[in-house]
């Protein structure tokens, strides 16, 4: 018996962002030239999360934003009250 995925895991979420992004840029799992087309399925699948590698190619060859891809906020809209909070400390922390 297959077990249902929790459609709020993080690798179900990762995965259809992932998907997303390729179909909306007509990109085909064959053109991501660093990985073998089964494992970008299962990574579409949510199956596994993409290791570093694959988030850096796709952020340099296709601008992917890989905060988009890993929480679904896009880094534009994110919203910062007091940037003069951030210290040198607290980002050390």
């Amino acid at each position: 018996m297959k077990e249902e995925k929790d459609p709020n895991s993080l690798e179900v979420q990762v995965g259809r962002r992932f998907k997303e992004f390729r179909l909306t840029h007509n990109i085909k799992q064959t053109d991501i030239e660093i990985m073998q087309k089964q494992n970008v399925s299962r990574i579409e699948n949510g199956n596994r999360l993409p290791g570093h590698e694959l988030m850096i190619y796709m952020l340099k060859k296709y601008n992917m934003d890989l905060n988009w891809l890993l929480t679904g906020e896009k880094l534009s809209s994110r919203k910062i009250s007091d940037p003069e909070k951030i210290t040198r400390e607290r980002v050390t922390k």
